[in-house]
């Protein structure tokens, strides 16, 4: 293993967004490679499965123990969903990202099921089995932006906007108790035409010593 070759990969990710007014050219080499991406982002660490709820029962054959599901777009299905946001009034960027994308990866976690009515305006339980749900999912997001780097696809975490919407999520296939976590938009090496826009704080990062401390204990 290449410690020094892992660090850059860690380094070097950043936020990329690509941004199109008419749909770029698609990378096929960016499709083709979409299995080895959820291969290796299904190697986060996870400390508990999932509950049974999400997973007995799905026609769709995800029953897996791990606290997250990820659904993929390809290109061309990126394409076909702008049709169905673009006019909304709250559609912000997302379509013109789908317009550049050659892949997009809808990263959901899965909270267990609330022991009983849930306060007004919470989506799950604060419970600490629903916080190491939603870590391990998060790690596997970012197993996924680590090899799309290592790769060299330009890649932007998005919280999702407008396709966080129940409309959205149903034409997905996604379930309603499964919560959205993130839009990972993968786009093509070449992105002429498209305008790229890159992280606002990227810049901003302060050195571990503004951030971490060492404990010596006596």
């Amino acid at each position: 293993m290449d410690q020094q070759s892992i660090d850059a990969v860690i380094r070097e990710r950043r936020t990329v967004k690509v941004l199109a007014d008419e749909s770029l050219p698609m990378d096929p080499g960016v499709e083709s490679q979409l299995e080895e991406l959820l291969e290796t982002a299904g190697w986060a660490p996870f400390h508990r499965a999932c509950d049974p709820v999400h997973r007995e029962g799905r026609a769709d054959g995800l029953d897996g123990i791990e606290p997250w599901r990820f659904y993929v777009l390809p290109g061309e299905s990126c394409r076909k969903l702008v049709c169905h946001v673009e006019s909304l009034p709250e559609a912000g960027k997302i379509p013109s990202m789908l317009r550049a994308a050659s892949g997009l990866v809808l990263a959901t976690w899965l909270p267990n099921p609330p022991a009983g009515d849930l306060p007004a305006g919470s989506l799950f339980q604060p419970t600490l089995a629903n916080m190491e749900h939603l870590a391990a999912a998060s790690a596997a997001v970012q197993n996924l932006l680590l090899a799309a780097t290592s790769r060299g696809i330009p890649n932007y975490w998005s919280s999702g906007g407008v396709l966080r919407q129940p409309e959205q999520l149903e034409r997905l296939g996604i379930p309603g108790q499964e919560l959205l976590l993130g839009a990972i938009f993968l786009f093509p090496r070449r992105t002429a035409g498209g305008e790229v826009v890159g992280s606002k704080l990227r810049a901003h990062r302060t050195p571990p010593a503004h951030w971490s401390r060492f404990i010596e204990l006596v």
